[in-house]
């Protein structure tokens, strides 16, 4: 694994958008594992950028929305509805290229292993790019022992599709991100804890990950 520190968050997202741009360039029909939090919205601000300037090009790329809510009476695709917002919407990204494991609650079993094949018959992620979240948890796993491949999860009411442990470890460069105070504590967990303190904990393990910080993102450690 290699770790980066940067000053401020803008320099965190140019720094992830060009690890994460460089598998495009130099693979034009790379898999892409994305995530969705704010953290993650200076990403999505550099990339959008350098699709507009020409520099990248997704048209041949494979995109995998990395977890998304269960349906409900609204039936809204609700973490593709903010990732199109982000990023989708200034790029050249078509709906065919985007898998996402959108179900409602009698479907979630059967969507999410047909989700995990997809990902293998795709030849696993080339990458995917994750947060640091303020409780630590990977994506939707709040427990380092959760189902290691696409599954359903709840968490507090809310139903969910995420990615699992395992579909993670099994890409080939996970690029995780912290920026903010608001992660410091989930930062110090994750790079001085045990395995079993975090599920973010696992990525440390992992040869080919990189972790992408600002400044206030480390302070406790």
């Amino acid at each position: 694994m290699s770790v980066l520190i940067y000053r401020d968050a803008k320099s965190v997202g140019v720094c992830a958008a060009t690890l994460l741009a460089s598998h495009i360039l130099s693979e034009p029909n790379a898999a892409i594992g994305v995530d969705y939090h704010e953290n993650l919205l200076p990403v999505y601000e550099s990339l959008s950028a350098m699709t507009e300037n020409g520099l990248l090009n997704w048209s041949e790329a494979k995109i995998f929305q990395l977890f998304e809510f269960l349906s409900d009476e609204t039936s809204e695709q609700r973490i593709a509805n903010l990732l199109g917002k982000a990023l989708f919407a200034k790029t050249d990204i078509s709906e065919e290229q985007y898998a996402v494991p959108f179900a409602n609650t009698e479907q979630a079993e059967e969507v999410a292993d047909s989700f995990e094949q997809r990902i293998r018959s795709a030849g696993g992620l080339d990458a995917a790019l994750i947060a640091v979240r303020q409780d630590g948890s990977l994506l939707m796993n709040r427990k380092p022992d959760a189902d290691p491949f696409v599954h359903p999860e709840t968490e507090e009411g809310n139903g969910f599709i995420t990615a699992g442990l395992t579909t993670i470890m099994q890409t080939k460069h996970p690029i995780i991100v912290g920026i903010g105070k608001s992660c410091a504590e989930a930062v110090k967990t994750m790079m001085k804890g045990s395995l079993t303190e975090s599920p973010l904990s696992a990525l440390k393990l992992h040869a080919g990950a990189t972790f992408i910080f600002d400044e206030e993102a480390i302070e406790l450690l």
